[in-house]
């Protein structure tokens, strides 16, 4: 009995040991070695615990402890150091160790992969043996507790506590700043030390670099670390680090300091950080930690470099001088096109090689345009030689070319961040032209004003485009002014569009005060193919002669990237009297052979502060190569209160090769006749067109028919019967079924069916309507639908089911909204008087 008992507890034991990995060698070494190990370095302050007793001549000491933070729980690790004074091999079976967490979780603890295969402790020797265990959401190593057991099956649970380690409140794995640990990585020991940490703010993000040194004590070359960083702060936020470069190669004697990169959150503290690195088990895919460093103070460099100013780069151990000797400009189209002279000179006494530093110009706006680096890249210098490369980009004329940086990446991995190197200050004064987003004076014989071109748009109009232009005019002078009724030419190259144009001023203002500010829209059609590289606004009004010119605008800003917002994300239309907002419901794909339908339902709030009819809305469907797709638009007539929704259908109809997945609705708000267009007009244009990013997704088939959506209606399939009378060769099946319709949107009928498509025990369908709205809306309407099916070969079926699907139609096109199979039930006639039953 004793020995089976034994043989139980050990395979119930052996269960926790795993195989051995390569993989984790690092991890072993650094915890088994004698010297150098990751270790030692805790050793002093987990020295006071002492020892615990196994059994005569057989001790154990707690060596370190860590807790890495993990998604799976936060992952304990601990090592200890078994000394065998005895004249025998210890099994290590026979002894197990227990955790007791900060949150007062008691588990068992497992040896790490490295540490499986030690399963004895030879004669008068130390053996060290690195545990883990999975602390949940434990947060603290403080207070942790590791106790002994040892088998003992005179004991009601077999189990006999040997002694226990308390991990003291002064305890801490991270090496103090400036202080260095020795470490084994791949069998080589290593000397590593935190020594700086940098926060660079570029291109609206902050970047953490941090520097460790890494000295190769051995004999042997370090080709990989194996290790991972994490960048710590004060308050416990984790960000996973890069190394730059990521394989890197340390001779022997030689140290070298290798950067490690984060992107990280602006609001992050960055005082009292620390840096763990952890090493990756793959058997147990866990990350187990190895060491951690308190980390210098954080400093944030200056990498912009003045106008003509010499800039020192690092090339491994080697420095470069660089700088950007001179810019040049000319414009084409509505790009202005950048020839940049770039210098750059070896300082020192062997050959350089210049890595292919990312380039790009940034503006104030916060673009970034790329730069070929082509002519830079794999550059070869002699010692003290200099050579002038040309750099080539281009951007648009629309942005402030008079405030441009060229911006120097170290060289990075792909999807690694690409820290700054230097920017270089681009010495430029853009010549003076109608820009967008630029304040103009006007003075004429109304008053004096200043006018700004807000944008020039280019937006697809059935099988023409439109241009459409927004201004704002700004009465500057210190008298109301009364506006004329303007009306405006266009010319668009060489193409005069005025037959074409019409005006809408914003919220129909004629008069403005003193710094009031009217906005005016502008529009023109034009042959979609046609290549618009400039366009003239005139403005005229009526004078006593003829028509005297307002204002004139010239510009060669004609954007081809409309503004978007992300799906899931609100649309705002901004226009005075009109405001709302637009967020998509649910977008649907509805399947088809020769064609499919996208789908989309949106939803209209007033923003307005009183009752108000919203603009008839005009829509195009876009995929990501720009092809177009006009949208059909459904929209109530009704005034909405003020945050009054209304339920807005658009579709259309698509090949079957597009992917619906990629498109964005792009919408607008009609105008006829220099106005806006009321919902069910027919518009002759539209302005104010944002792109909105769409999630289509059909949901899963229900696979019961007990509740289903057809926004906004609810159908349920209260019951359905089927019977098969004996002896017939037909099956009566009834449907009975009730509606409820949502009243929380205003919202018109949509063109949407429900049909109920019955199958028989041979798959053979039959269908039928189900009649929408008939019944009162709100409450619930009840209605029923009979399915007679007859087949000769229904008499020879001893059992059936029938399945009931309902579908989606929608424009000829549908989609399964639930199924379900109910059991065909036979009816025998009752017995005749006298027979037996």
């Amino acid at each position: 009995m004793y020995h089976s008992k034994r043989k139980y507890a050990a395979a119930m034991l052996s269960l926790a040991v795993l195989s051995q990995s390569i993989a984790f060698g690092a991890y072993t070494a650094a915890a088994g070695s004698s010297a150098g190990t990751a270790a030692v370095a805790a050793v002093s302050t987990l020295e006071g615990l002492g020892a615990v007793s196994l059994k005569s001549g057989v001790s154990v000491k707690l060596l370190n402890a860590a807790l890495q933070p993990q998604e799976s729980g936060n992952i304990l690790t601990y090592t200890l150091n078994y000394y065998n004074g005895t004249g025998s091999n210890v099994s290590l079976i026979d002894y197990f160790s227990k955790v007791t967490t900060s949150s007062g979780a008691v588990i068992q603890g497992k040896p790490v992969t490295g540490s499986a295969a030690i399963k004895s402790i030879p004669a008068n020797s130390s053996q060290l043996v690195t545990y883990y265990v999975n602390a949940g959401k434990a947060a603290k190593i403080t207070g942790v507790r590791i106790a002994l057991f040892g088998w003992d099956f005179s004991q009601a649970n077999y189990q006999k506590k040997l002694g226990m380690f308390t991990i003291p409140g002064s305890y801490s794995v991270a090496t103090a700043r400036g202080q260095s640990k020795k470490l084994v990585l791949a069998g080589v020991p290593v000397i590593s030390k935190a020594e700086s940490l940098q926060i660079v703010k570029a291109n609206g993000k902050v970047y953490a670099r941090v520097g460790i040194s890494f000295a190769n004590s051995g004999t042997k070359l370090l080709k990989d670390t194996g290790l991972k960083g994490y960048l710590i702060s004060s308050g416990g936020s984790r960000f996973e680090l890069n190394a730059a470069p990521a394989n890197y190669q340390i001779q022997p004697k030689e140290k070298r300091t290798v950067q490690y990169l984060a992107d990280i959150p602006s609001y992050t503290k960055t005082d009292n950080m620390s840096l763990q690195f952890v090493q990756e088990d793959s058997a147990l895919q866990l990350n187990l930690p190895v060491a951690e460093y308190k980390l210098p103070a954080a400093q944030s460099p200056n990498f912009i470099v003045p106008a003509n100013a010499v800039a020192k780069l690092k090339v491994a151990n080697d420095t470069i001088e660089t700088q950007l000797a001179s810019a040049a400009v000319y414009s084409e189209d509505h790009l202005a096109k950048w020839s940049l002279k770039f210098r750059v000179r070896n300082t020192g006494n062997q050959a350089v090689t210049i890595p292919a530093y990312p380039l790009s110009l940034t503006t104030a706006e916060g673009y970034s345009y790329p730069v070929s680096n082509k002519a830079l890249a794999g550059l070869s210098l002699k010692p003290l030689e200099e050579r002038v490369v040309e750099l080539n980009a281009e951007l648009p004329l629309k942005l402030n070319q008079g405030v441009l940086q060229l911006q120097m990446n170290e060289p990075a991995e792909e999807g690694r961040i690409a820290f700054p190197a230097a920017y270089y200050q681009i010495p430029y004064s853009l010549q003076p032209n109608h820009l967008l987003a630029t304040e103009y004076p006007v003075q004429n014989s109304l008053g004096t004003f200043v006018v700004k071109l807000e944008s020039v748009e280019r937006l697809p109009w059935s099988d023409r485009d439109q241009v459409v232009t927004k201004i704002s005019l700004r009465n500057s002078g210190s008298t109301n002014v009364q506006l004329p009724a303007l009306t405006a030419l266009l010319k668009a190259g060489d193409l005069d569009i005025s037959g074409s144009s019409q005006m809408v001023i914003e919220g129909s203002k004629s008069q403005l005060a003193p710094q009031e500010t009217a906005v005016l829209y502008i529009t023109g059609n034009l042959p979609y193919s046609y290549n618009l590289t400039k366009l003239k606004v005139i403005l005229q009004y009526p004078s006593e002669e003829t028509q005297a010119n307002f204002l004139t605008l010239f510009t060669s800003q004609v954007e081809n990237t409309l503004r978007t917002v992300a799906a899931g994300e609100p649309l705002r239309l901004e226009l005075a009297g009109k405001k709302a907002e637009i967020l998509e419901r649910q977008s649907r794909i509805y399947p088809g052979t020769d064609s499919k339908l996208i789908y989309t339902e949106l939803v209209m709030t007033n923003e307005e502060l009183r009752k108000t009819q919203p603009a008839q809305l005009v829509g195009y469907y876009r995929t990501p190569d720009h092809q177009y797709f006009e949208a059909v638009i459904s929209q109530s007539a009704a005034a909405l209160n003020p945050k009054e929704k209304s339920l807005v259908t658009v579709w259309s109809k698509l090949p079957p090769e597009i992917n619906a997945s990629d498109l964005t609705l792009f919408l607008g708000e009609g105008i006829a006749e220099g106005k806006l267009t009321a919902p069910g007009a027919v518009p002759t244009a539209y302005i104010q067109t944002v792109g909105l990013g769409l999630s289509p997704a059909n949901p899963a088939p229900q696979p019961s028919l007990q509740k289903l959506d057809l926004f906004p209606y609810s159908l349920s399939v209260n019951q359905v019967t089927a019977t098969m009378p004996e002896d017939r060769e037909s099956i009566e099946t009834q449907i009975n079924y009730r509606f409820t319709r949502s009243e929380q949107y205003v919202a018109e009928a949509n063109g949407h069916k429900l049909v109920a498509e019955l199958i028989d025990p041979f798959g053979q369908p039959s269908e039928q309507l189900l009649p929408l709205g008939d019944g009162p809306s709100g409450a619930g309407a009840t209605g029923s639908l009979s399915f007679p099916l007859n087949n000769k070969a229904y008499k020879a079926l001893t059992g059936a089911t029938v399945r009931v699907n309902i579908y989606n139609e929608f424009q000829g096109k549908r989609i399964l909204l639930g199924s379900q199979n109910y059991a065909v039930v036979y009816e025998r006639p009752a017995p005749k008087k006298g027979e037996a039953e």
